[in-house]
């Protein structure tokens, strides 16, 4: 339950708290006030998508904030801990959206920072809104089948047909790569022999590029590289006079015999002995080098040659040893899949027909049981119908698999088309009147009647729906007159068990509300704004007054308003 939304720079709202009842809740007001505004900015804290443009003209910011009694609503703790949100304290959930003109908007839970896909998770198990073109999705037959299976709690029986016919859909596609024409498979096989061939000859090792490219430097560079290392041995041993391994070897000796005077000589005199030791090691490593190297010309040829074949399969193969004899590995899988395609083709072939029966048992599990759950919603709309106007009306709801040559699936001897959503088509069907044949809601229903038959629908889904809070906006729609009570009392009814927030512009219907508010627009320092006041009873009176008569509101509208309000 809403217990209150406060809403900041949205539209012509400049700033606006509406503190809610748990009963039926009605909003009035002449039209183009800001309504549907408020409505709007409460699907924006429900994780609808947002623009720039709604925020309020001359504001760079703006926010939606509501507090809910929520916190005994297990979904939404599970949501919450499954989130990494904080809790609810003394029950009450806080959520805040924070929208911005550079779009970098923001969304918090109880004070932590969260994503709109949570906060549309959170949204849909608190709040069922009805917006005010919503009855407009009855006209499709994707919308009414929805319905159905919601009302009939088959989510499970249809995630088994969509799991079902995932998997088919993969192994045919599988099937369908590998069915190609002989010509085509002839040339993709000489293609792979090819690379296959050509990269197993270079009898590639893994980093042998960076090796050779070393190798190169060091011959490319053979002369220098020697004349330096017979100077630098000169320098470090075989100069005549005194090497420099001598003069660091003297120097550490007479530091030593210092030590007897000033410890830190020896210290220092350690250290040169380390010296020594040090160039005596390269030393010994350089003389190594200058006896083994040799330039030779016949071996930087035949390294630049392997070099030339590696650059050559790398441009056509990838950029490392590795990914080339990952190329490789793949050419070569591919290649025994295509030698072997009768075997694989045979083998996906029955993987199919068993995934084919496995949708088909799962399809046809999930239409009876649409069948079953139509008959007995078909029955309850009837009878709220009634209750809302439509005197013996006769509803109907059509469960058909759609029949396809081409199709997926088969039980009985027929084929049928099949999707995710299973292989059947719904269609809600309709008599208002006696003696009329039942036609598709789609074909018959005006504005007003498909407002209420959606009514019906969400009353009949409250009584298992474990959403509080239902939000109507326009359900009055094209209704009037003995309509337009009978739907007042059923929202009145609804709200015996729910909160119900109404947006109306009927007396018929705002007289039911527990709490009414006016909204209204007004101009504050040359600007205009909506304003939302919740009415007393004598504000009541006048709003109904007004909404019977106009804005004359004479003795009798104000007379005719006491009455409609304490009529039972």
């Amino acid at each position: 339950m809403i217990i209150e939304l406060t809403v900041r720079n949205i539209s012509l709202i400049a700033e606006l708290r509406l503190a809610l009842d748990p009963g039926l809740n009605i909003l009035t007001g002449e039209t183009g006030a800001g309504k549907s505004i408020l409505l709007g900015a409460l699907s924006l804290l429900l994780g609808e998508k947002a623009s720039g443009d709604i925020i309020r003209t001359g504001c760079e910011t703006a926010s939606v904030e509501a507090v809910w009694q929520a916190g005994t609503i297990p979904e939404v703790e599970a949501l919450l801990e499954a989130s990494g949100l904080p809790a609810c304290e003394d029950q009450a959930l806080i959520i805040k959206r924070m929208l911005s003109r550079n779009g970098r908007g923001k969304c918090f839970v109880n004070g932590s920072y969260t994503t709109l896909a949570v906060l549309q998770q959170i949204g849909d198990v608190l709040v069922d809104l009805h917006g005010q073109h919503e009855h407009q999705s009855l006209l499709h037959r994707s919308r009414q089948r929805d319905l159905l299976d919601a009302w009939g709690g088959l989510s499970e029986l249809r995630a088994r047909v969509a799991q079902a016919y995932e998997q088919l859909r993969r192994c045919r596609e599988a099937r369908e790569r590998l069915t190609m024409d002989e010509a085509q498979r002839v040339r993709r096989l000489d293609m792979l022999d090819f690379q296959i061939n050509e990269i197993a000859a270079a009898r590639l090792q893994p980093g042998e590029g960076e090796v050779l490219n070393e190798e190169r430097s060091r011959l490319q560079h053979a002369e220098r590289l020697i004349n330096n290392v017979q100077e630098a041995l000169e320098i470090l041993h075989r100069r005549e006079g005194a090497s420099a391994r001598e003069g660091i070897s003297l120097a550490a000796d007479m530091l030593s015999d210092l030590s007897q005077y000033d410890t830190a000589m020896g210290g220092m005199a350690d250290d040169l002995r380390s010296a020594e030791a040090a160039v005596a090691d390269v030393v010994g490593r350089l003389a190594d080098f200058a006896d083994s190297f040799e330039a030779d010309p016949g071996r930087l040829e035949a390294v630049e040659e392997r070099l030339d074949v590696l650059g050559k399969l790398k441009r056509k193969y990838g950029a490392a040893e590795e990914d080339i004899l990952a190329f490789h590995e793949q050419a070569r899988r591919e290649r025994e899949s295509l030698a072997q395609q009768d075997e694989e083709l045979e083998r996906l072939a029955r993987e199919e027909a068993q995934s084919a029966e496995r949708l088909a048992l799962a399809a046809r599990a999930l239409s009876a049981a649409r069948e079953k759950a139509g008959t007995e919603l078909a029955r309850r709309l009837e009878k709220e119908l009634l209750e809302l106007g439509f005197k013996q009306a006769v509803f109907h709801i059509q469960v058909r698999p759609r029949e396809d040559a081409q199709g997926w699936i088969a039980w009985d001897g027929k084929s049928y088309h099949c999707g995710p959503a299973g292989a059947d088509e719904i269609e809600f069907g309709i008599s208002p009147n006696p003696g009329e044949e039942v036609r598709p809601v789609s074909k018959i229903a005006s504005g007003g009647e498909l407002s209420r038959i959606m009514l019906a629908i969400k009353v009949i889904a409250a009584q298992a729906s474990q959403v509080h809070t239902m939000v109507f906006d326009e359900v009055d729609a094209g209704i009037g007159g003995a309509t337009a009570e009978a739907v007042g009392r059923k929202l009145n009814a609804l709200s015996g068990q729910n909160q119900v927030v109404v947006i109306s512009h009927l007396p018929q219907i705002a007289r039911f509300a527990h709490r009414h508010f006016l909204v209204q627009k007004a101009v504050e320092h040359g600007r205009t704004a909506t304003m939302v006041t919740g009415l007393d009873a004598e504000g009541r009176v006048r709003e109904i007054a007004r909404l019977m008569a106009g804005d004359q509101l004479t003795e009798t509208a104000l007379r005719h308003a006491r009455e409609l309000i304490e009529k039972k």
